[in-house]
């Protein structure tokens, strides 16, 4: 029989008041009931809408499953113990109850399967812990009443055999199995049971690595108030886009035998591939972390080798060329009654007329709207009128289809030219740094800031066309190709990922919105893919950044890019980021000059 466990009993105490377990019982995710027809010999607390945690008599723990239709004993057996234990002895364990859809089944913690039996007392006892290879078990201090709780009890929970009772009085140094609440053990890790046992840890603690049939493997496990979405693909996978991250939280589901996203018991183990992990979280020694470690030593050589001057006199000496994303007929992502283009170019403005205003930088912008000109807007609500123009000579309007990568290319060729311009006439290599400003469509739960950089491996290849639909235009016939040495390539990186994390600091200083997983990126991913944004694959200029300056399918951010006092306020965040970039103190002996 799977019925209730006999075990040697600690005497049973009196009841004790349950104000502190009451307390406890917000750390788990469900709520607490008395269990039907027992007149408060049980506790009940709800995991997931099939599943919940009994604790009769202060001490006799079981796990509740609810029958799906279809189900018969054998797949409940299967289930819940992984066929530890038959059907048939399942059934007569619960002989008064009719098996249909929705009936509640009731199996021993200790015949449960390692998963089940990790997820009911973990959630039991939230307080528990690892401590190095050993697990420390704070007694009689669980989310439910554990009143009658002894040295056996806990044996069997941690251990699998109430029998090494006395080893656990060894290791700790008891003279009675008699526990009192709040009192630790130590549950050394040569009689752990596998459920409880430690495996190699990330850096951080978050992730544990292990393997199974299907291979290896990192796995979270998900705490009360967590999402599968936030707390694990957005966090660990790098994926940002909606459709990705909603296919990658089914990809983990399935590797974890989980069927509901939405209904994921706390404390259980979400399973990530590693080929679905960024590089930070995966184990020291794998080929794809030990990559990434060394370019982050090639870069930081290339910096101290050559670092970045920094400026006196506001910025004196430095070319700022300022890329506000899509124009002409793109309007770029369109989201919560609010559309790129016209928005962020409003934040180009700001920035241009900040600079020229109140420092000694010279702006260069990539693009201008024809009609408006570019000025700071008087209102929060703007018009789409279509006619950001490309100031390459001639200039270029998009007005179709296909037209808008013509322009992609031709903002990186005009950077080039404006760059070679700049270090012809005396100005120094870092001097130069180019912004180009988009605002993109994530994940809806993501908020804030994201800057990429160029990813050094990304940019091997020659970049450029000689094809004639590129010929016309002056700064593509000066050099209609270019390509970069790996040093060029590892520095540039470096260079803009210093600029990048100024902007990073500069936007939480403010008080804006900054993504809180990897904020500044050297690659977009979508699916499968990985590439870099055309312009910072054939941009010469060494520091440059692609800002999304905040996510427009959050409706937060929508509603911050919709007012102009919030926009200005981007504005002059990136503005002290090239403050800080080049190591001058923004507002203090900044050169001035007249407002156009």
């Amino acid at each position: 029989m799977i019925g209730r466990l006999t075990s040697p009993r600690a005497p049973v105490a009196a009841r004790l008041a349950l104000t502190a377990q009451a307390l406890l019982a917000g750390v788990s995710s469900g709520s607490i009931v008395a269990a039907p027809g027992t007149a408060g010999e049980a506790e009940i607390l709800t995991l997931a809408s099939d599943l919940r945690l009994v604790v009769q008599n202060g001490r006799d723990v079981e796990l509740e499953l609810r029958a799906s239709a279809g189900d018969d004993w054998a797949t409940l057996a299967r289930r819940a113990t992984g066929g530890s234990v038959a059907g048939a002895e399942l059934e007569r364990s619960n002989s008064s109850v009719a098996l249909t859809a929705g009936a509640w089944i009731r199996v021993p913690v200790a015949r449960l399967r390692p998963e089940l039996r990790s997820i009911a007392l973990r959630n039991l006892f939230p307080l528990d812990r690892h401590e190095g290879q050993d697990w420390i078990h704070v007694a009689r201090s669980g989310a439910l009443p554990t009143y009658d709780e002894g040295l056996w009890q806990v044996a069997e929970w941690f251990t699998g055999d109430g029998e090494t009772f006395g080893r656990l009085m060894a290791a700790n140094g008891l003279s009675s199995p008699e526990l009192r609440e709040g009192q630790e053990l130590r549950v050394p890790a040569e009689i752990l049971h596998p459920a409880f046992r430690a495996r190699p840890r990330s850096d951080d603690g978050a992730l544990e690595y292990g393997s199974d049939a299907d291979g290896s493997f990192a796995a979270y496990r998900l705490k009360r108030g967590e999402a599968l979405y936030s707390a694990v693909v957005l966090r660990f996978t790098g994926r940002t886009a909606a459709d990705d991250v909603q296919e990658t939280a089914e990809q983990l589901l399935a590797r974890s035998a989980l069927a509901d996203a939405r209904d994921i018991p706390v404390a259980s183990e979400i399973k990530i591939p590693l080929d679905l992990l960024e590089p930070e979280h995966l184990p020291p020694d794998h080929p794809r972390r030990r990559a990434v470690e060394q370019k982050r030593a090639e870069m930081n050589a290339a910096l101290a080798e050559q670092p970045v001057a920094g400026t006196r006199g506001g910025l004196q000496g430095v070319v700022v060329i300022i890329d506000p994303g899509h124009g002409g007929v793109d309007l770029g992502t369109l989201n919560h009654g609010i559309w790129e283009h016209d928005y962020v170019y409003d934040v180009a403005c700001r920035l241009k007329f900040a600079l020229e205003t109140e420092t000694a930088a010279r702006v260069v912008m990539t693009l201008e709207d024809r009609e408006t000109g570019c000025l700071p807007s008087t209102a929060d609500r703007l018009v789409a009128n279509k006619q950001g123009t490309i100031l390459t000579s001639p200039t270029f309007l998009a007005t179709k289809n296909g037209d808008s990568e013509i322009g992609v290319n031709l903002r990186w060729y005009l950077a080039n030219s404006v760059y070679r311009q700049a270090v012809a006439g005396g100005a120094g290599e870092d001097r130069v740094v180019f912004l180009s400003l988009h605002a993109d469509s994530r994940h809806p739960g993501l908020r804030g800031l994201m800057v990429y950089v160029p990813g050094a491996d990304l940019r091997a290849k020659t970049h450029g066309s000689t094809s004639s639909t590129y010929g016309k235009f002056k700064e593509v016939r000066e050099q209609p190709t270019i390509r970069f040495t790996k040093n060029e390539r590892v520095r540039s990186e470096a260079v803009s990922r210093k600029l990048a994390q100024s902007i990073v600091t500069s936007f939480r200083r403010s008080g804006l919105p900054v993504q809180p997983y990897q904020p500044v990126r050297d690659k977009v991913l979508r699916g499968k893919q990985k590439w870099l944004p055309a312009v910072l694959r054939g941009n010469a200029v060494p520091a440059k950044v692609l800002v999304e300056i905040l996510n427009l399918a959050n409706a937060e951010d929508a509603r911050l890019l919709a007012e102009a006092r919030r926009r200005e306020q981007v504005a002059r965040s990136l503005q002290a980021a090239l403050f800080d970039h080049f190591g001058e103190e923004s507002g203090g002996g900044v050169a001035t000059r007249a407002a156009p």
